[in-house]
């Protein structure tokens, strides 16, 4: 039966108290992060959703976060083939769970800020408080296309996004709005009724670039860092959390991701990513995806990266590897934190049997690392 959101919480619950917070990442989506043909990757229909969504609720993660793609990657995978589209997908998964935090991911050139506002305030009525927005500000040149929407530079889509989100945050707390600006115009804007959240939903945004991380340190609530590479995501993580204290006298914390794959011993978990991988990888898809970062000109990513990456996006779109056994999986997690990382949206090829196992296998050890409450 579906659940009903029970009390406000006095904090989003990516505020909450636990040193490290979880997440699932990209569960809306045909194949999730993995871009592989093997058995048990989602199909991104809504069907998969409660499970997913139900168990991360009951086992007390702290957010869920959809990827807003609009077009196919190709391949015999048809990776993001099928992909739920994001705010409605939000208010349908904001209704069937209690205390977890939902999050859409907008992309700012799609999404008018009195839209995406009216949109937010409403799955946030309906989840009682528990609300995010993704905020991309765009990179995607292909499926922007099928909008008719052409790419602006690099820096100028951040100056589009720094007034999106003044106009989007006004919305959500005052009664009328004017806004003259050098891309938005709102004449006598109302949103009615206001969303749950006090001050406001939280807002996420993964620039990586300078101007990226820029745009989060100054505007965002947190942002979102991401690296197969500890040492290379260490120093994003205290980059961008010295431009936020430095430069605008404030604080951020950081989200990143990884994929899980987990099993009784490191080799079998070694074993089935050569296979997910190297078997049964999609490499035309990834391939695509490649040269759709590159086109776009997002400055995420450097072009000599991008080229060695495609195995690092076939096993987990980039991610961090948290792979081996349960302990080896929390002593993976527990460098993440070390660095700063305050929370880790989570990936695996199957999904549901992936986050059962997670929580029946790595959580109570978590706890029992301190990082999670007992």
């Amino acid at each position: 039966m579906p659940s009903t959101p029970q009390q406000l919480p006095s904090v989003h619950p990516l505020r909450g108290p636990n040193k490290l917070k979880l997440g699932v990442f990209a569960q809306n989506m045909r194949g999730g992060a993995a871009i592989t043909t093997a058995e048990g990757t989602l199909d991104g229909v809504w069907a998969e959703q409660p499970h997913i969504a139900q168990a991360a609720d009951r086992a007390g993660f702290e957010f869920l976060l959809p990827v807003s793609r609009w077009r196919s990657l190709g391949g015999p995978s048809d990776f993001a083939g099928n992909v739920l589209e994001v705010f409605t997908w939000a208010a349908a998964v904001a209704a069937i769970t209690n205390q977890i935090g939902v999050l859409a991911t907008a992309h700012v050139p799609i999404f008018h800020p009195l839209l995406a506002a009216k949109q937010g305030a409403t799955v946030d009525q309906i989840g009682n408080g528990r609300f995010g927005i993704n905020v991309v500000v765009g990179w995607n040149a292909a499926e922007f296309d099928m909008f008719g929407i052409g790419q602006l530079p690099h820096h100028a889509r951040y100056e589009v996004g720094a007034e999106w989100v003044e106009i989007v945050r006004r919305l959500w707390q005052q009664e009328r709005v004017d806004f003259v600006g050098k891309y938005f115009t709102v004449r006598d804007g109302v949103l009615n009724p206001k969303p749950v959240s006090k001050p406001a939903p939280v807002l996420v945004n993964a620039g990586q670039s300078d101007t990226g991380m820029r745009f989060a340190a100054q505007h965002m609530d947190f942002t979102f860092q991401n690296h197969p590479d500890l040492s290379v995501l260490e120093r994003s993580v205290a980059k961008v959390k010295l431009m936020a204290r430095e430069e605008f006298d404030r604080d951020i914390d950081v989200i990143s991701y990884g994929y899980v794959v987990c099993a009784d011993t490191e080799k079998e978990a070694r074993d089935y990513v050569r296979y997910y991988v190297d078997e049964r990888g999609d490499f035309e898809a990834a391939q695509n995806m490649i040269n759709q970062m590159l086109a776009g000109d997002s400055r995420s990513i450097s072009h000599d990266y991008a080229m060695k990456m495609q195995r690092e996006l076939i096993a987990g779109w980039g991610g961090s590897p948290l792979v081996g056994t349960p302990e080896q999986i929390v002593d993976q997690l527990a460098r993440m934190s070390e660095i700063g990382v305050s929370a880790v949206a989570l990936t695996w090829v199957n999904y549901a049997d992936g986050i059962d196992q997670f929580i029946e296998q790595v959580v109570p050890l978590l706890k029992s690392a301190g990082l999670r409450d007992g």
